[in-house]
């Protein structure tokens, strides 16, 4: 039976490397993401709700706030059903 994420030939050296690079890429990511997204706007004036299409907004630039929008109702949906994919997986090696 084929898993989602595959079998890793090697999975005591393989999966937590792996893990730790996905990880420190994420945080990257997001790190450059707040930093760009104060640098927007100041950080009492960030939406809760909706940061990036309201900076956006604020800028002028509409396009990207549409675009960004979309992203975020788009993306949404689809996390939620990985986290959910992945919970059993998880589970088990916890376990």
């Amino acid at each position: 039976m084929q898993c989602v994420a595959g079998e890793a030939i090697n999975a005591e050296r393989n999966l937590p490397l792996s893990i730790m690079i996905t990880l420190g890429t994420v945080t990257v990511l997001y790190v450059a993401a707040a930093i760009s997204l104060v640098g927007m706007q100041n950080y009492q004036e960030i939406s809760p709700e909706s940061g990036f299409p309201e900076a956006f907004k604020a800028a002028g630039i509409n396009w990207a706030a549409q675009l960004t929008a979309f992203g975020e109702v788009f993306t949404l949906p689809v996390v939620v059903l990985i986290s959910i994919i992945i919970q059993p997986r998880l589970q088990f090696a916890l376990g």
